[in-house]
């Protein structure tokens, strides 16, 4: 076996910051694929970058070490070099396009490869990921998880021996999406490729990963499989205790409703329509989950919902103040600090009692002890997570909505958050996502599946994955 990926002592820092990551070695020989876990803010976008270059050249950090793909020093190899041997699929699909009809964007980035045939690649590798029908939509108009496959595709383009996937998971739906992810990493394999994989949802990965490590800021460990053999392919582990939730609505003398809709409709310009006739009432103290595939209405519902978008037709009324994290966690986010985004949710919201310190004891709870830290130098994961709890801290006696709130978590830190969330017993809180995943950690929540537009209830079977919090916790070593 040859080694297509070789890392010797590798240190990297932003600025004159600490260094995220430090005295790193790891080796990949061709024809494997490697699954890389660790908590979110370790540092492996950071290393994924690094492998890439585009740590040094795009993001300036500074880099100690060796780097060595496909045989040569990093360094010593042109850009075309490196996209033939190694490409990067990146937590947010939205960085990897520049014009705004995707097909427009992947011949552009063909042609630079393959001259005049490049249609014809971007066709073959579209048909290969499954996104040809998203092609010619404009990406204004495409949820992240299709984003997200459509970056993929792009990834694919050059052929590349490496293929480097960060979170691909993110975003992405149990019906096409997960298994799009899973179907690739078997075609690269069959095909030669090597994949090194980073992903907080690592379930899904276990059968497919010949090697399986965790990252920390200072080392790369390697783990055996057999920290994971009491875990099915579904994350589940026998005896499954089988328990099944659904939707429905609270007795009308006991709900205090707080938001109103009545026979919505809507769709983007004259395309078909996304909500078709929804109609729900959301009580106080209720805890809602909106599940459904990509591009099926969950963001379009919550941008109703809190005001941001108005319906076609139909009716929404809200009886209490609206809090709206939507998917892109940064852009709820609009200050300099951790500490002034306390402090402006505590302005504007004019929260009584001692709200700074009671935002602060939050925001310290769930880790964030650097008060004076910049939001948006925090990992994906991180961001979303502080977005989730200010959020939180401003959602007293209102609603909060939140737009697949999990993302860049591992299952312990998602487990938090439910857990943070179920103690809101005077908010309403509706969550969306595209994964069953965490649906059986929200205890007593009223469960809804979107399709075709139509919201209605739905029914699903408890999957262990509390089996999954408790490695989580155990590996990662939380307190």
């Amino acid at each position: 076996m040859n080694r297509v990926v070789d890392v010797k002592n590798l240190w990297l820092r932003y600025g004159d910051g600490d260094w995220v990551l430090k005295n790193i070695s790891f080796s990949v020989d061709t024809e494997k694929t490697v699954l890389i876990i660790g908590r979110s803010g370790c540092g492996k976008t950071s290393f994924a970058r690094a492998l890439t270059g585009v740590a040094q050249s795009i993001f300036g950090a500074e880099v100690k070490g060796e780097i060595w793909l496909c045989g040569k020093r990093l360094e010593e190899m042109g850009l075309r070099e490196i996209q033939s041997c190694v490409q990067m699929v990146n937590q947010d699909p939205y960085t990897h396009f520049l014009e705004p009809i995707p097909i427009d964007d992947l011949v552009s980035y063909a042609e630079t490869v393959y001259g005049e045939s490049a249609l014809e690649h971007v066709y073959r590798v579209a048909q290969a990921v499954g996104v040809k029908d998203l092609l010619e939509r404009p990406i204004t108009s495409l949820s992240g998880g299709q984003l997200k496959r459509l970056s993929i595709a792009k990834a694919l383009i050059t052929n590349p021996s490496v293929l480097i996937l960060d979170e691909p998971l993110m975003w992405l739906d149990d019906v096409d999406g997960t298994e799009v992810v899973l179907n690739t990493i078997r075609a690269a394999r069959s095909a030669g490729k090597t994949v090194i994989v980073f992903e907080h949802r690592f379930k899904h990965l276990l059968d497919l990963a010949d090697e399986i490590y965790i990252m920390r800021r200072d080392s790369l460990e390697k783990l055996g499989k057999e920290l994971f053999r009491d875990l099915n392919t579904d994350g589940s582990a026998q005896p499954t205790h089988s328990e099944y939730r659904y939707g429905g609505s609270s007795p009308a003398s006991r709900c205090d409703v707080v938001l109103e809709l009545r026979d919505v409709w809507h769709r983007y310009d004259d395309s078909k329509w996304v909500l078709r006739g929804v109609s729900m009432e959301i009580c106080r103290g209720d805890t809602i989950v909106v599940y459904g595939a990509n591009g099926s209405g969950k963001s379009t519902l919550l941008r109703i919902l809190a005001g941001v978008v108005k319906p076609v037709k139909g009716v929404v009324k809200r009886y209490a103040d609206v809090v709206y994290v939507p998917q892109i966690p940064h852009l709820f986010i609009t200050e300099d600090s951790i500490a002034e985004e306390i402090n402006s949710i505590c302005r504007h919201k004019k929260i009584g009692g001692n709200c700074i310190e009671y935002g602060t004891n939050i925001v310290k709870s769930f880790g964030y002890a650097d008060l004076g830290a910049t939001p948006l130098n925090l990992s994906w994961g991180q961001v979303t997570r502080l977005s989730t709890v200010l959020a939180y801290i401003a959602s007293k006696n209102g609603v909060i909505l939140l737009d697949e709130p999990f993302t860049g978590s591992t299952y312990f830190e998602a487990h938090q958050i439910i857990e943070a969330l179920q103690k809101l017993e005077s908010s309403a809180k509706i969550v969306t996502l595209s994964s069953k995943d965490y649906i059986p950690l929200i205890r007593g929540g009223k469960i809804y599946k979107i399709e075709d537009g139509v919201l209605k209830p739905f029914s699903y079977s408890e999957n262990g994955i509390q089996n999954l919090v408790d490695l989580a916790k155990r590996i990662y070593g939380y307190e």
